[in-house]
């Protein structure tokens, strides 16, 4: 009986042998890298979350950047602030001084008297003329009324009432001494303090009253 070679005792197919090898690189690798997958989930559910984040602040943004602009936007529309009927205010203090009379104010929401006219309710009411002419007048302080005159402020005393107006969009001061039954008759005033004091204050500047100009009217 012939004996068998030493090495060729337990002969194996090579297939078996390829998977084997293959079991045993699988099974290693899951061993050492059981959540290979996840890391990418993660990333992906993270990248998802900044994104939302994102068009939230974005619209945030937006929603910012539009009332900017809508603020922007009506201050640009109007004639006059309540800072500079503060100022005017300021400057009648000042200026009735100069004039050695008193006047009272529509500043801070107040209304006034002359002559059994009140204002600004007559406005609304009244007759009113500018050098004997019928005109329309309007208590506002929007650019873009339609009226001849936009008043923003009255100051009345025992002589005179003092219309602060816009005509035009331009800066103009009208006075009256005396109220009738059929209307108000105003004229461009003649007192350059006020003149120069309303237009300064028009342009941003602070109001200035001396006693260069005393002509009452």
């Amino acid at each position: 009986m012939k004996h068998m070679k030493k090495g060729s005792r337990w002969p194996v197919n090579p297939v078996v042998w390829v998977i084997v090898a293959l079991l045993v690189i699988l099974g290693g690798y899951k061993f050492f890298y059981p959540n290979h997958v996840e890391p990418e989930h993660t990333t992906a559910r993270q990248s998802s979350s900044t994104k939302v984040i994102d068009v939230e602040e974005g619209s945030s943004s937006a929603k910012k950047a539009t009332t900017k602009k809508h603020k922007h936007k009506s201050s640009k529309d109007k004639l006059w602030t309540k800072k500079q009927d503060a100022k005017l205010a300021a400057f009648i203090s000042d200026w009735q001084q100069t004039m050695g009379q008193s006047y009272t104010g529509t500043n801070s929401g107040s209304s006034v008297t002359f002559q059994g006219v009140t204002l600004p309710d007559y406005l609304s009411t009244g007759t009113v003329y500018v050098n004997q002419q019928p005109v329309t007048m309007k208590w506002t302080t929007n650019k873009k009324d339609g009226s001849d005159y936009q008043v923003v402020a009255a100051y009345a005393g025992t002589q005179y009432l003092y219309l602060f107006t816009f005509h035009q969009q331009t800066p103009e001061v009208l006075v009256t001494s005396q109220a009738a039954s059929d209307g108000v008759n105003f004229k461009v005033t003649e007192n350059a303090q006020l003149v120069n004091g309303f237009q300064n204050i028009v342009n941003g500047q602070n109001g200035t009253a001396d006693a260069t100009q005393l002509d009452p009217s």
